[in-house]
């Protein structure tokens, strides 16, 4: 489905993977900005501050506590995975669009 959001992902999840969104970048100009859309009711563009994982911030947080001997796996909730990947948001720069749902590649 070209430009339209699926939700029938071919492999039945609709989570998406660092490679699917490697793949998806790949098409895309390597010297545009990258920008998150926020809030499809009210949306908003956001500048992008960087890219963490589940992992970098337990460990951050066990070390700002002073938990050095903690196993990280016992700190994860149910349904995470210290490999998840979150693309952290910036500062919100203007109103956006909301056409931006419908037309989202996936």
């Amino acid at each position: 489905m070209n430009g339209a959001h699926r939700t029938d992902h071919p492999d039945g999840d609709d989570d998406m993977k660092v490679s699917e969104l490697i793949e998806l970048l790949e098409e895309q100009d390597p010297d545009a900005e990258v920008l998150v859309m926020s809030q499809p009711n009210w949306p908003f563009e956001l500048s992008l501050a960087g890219v963490t994982t589940r992992e970098e911030m337990l460990r951050a947080d066990r070390d700002e506590d002073g938990d050095g001997d903690e196993d990280e796996e016992s700190r994860l909730e149910r349904g995470t995975a210290k490999n998840d990947v979150f693309l952290v948001e910036g500062e919100q720069l203007r109103y956006g669009s909301k056409t931006a749902w419908s037309v989202a590649t996936r």
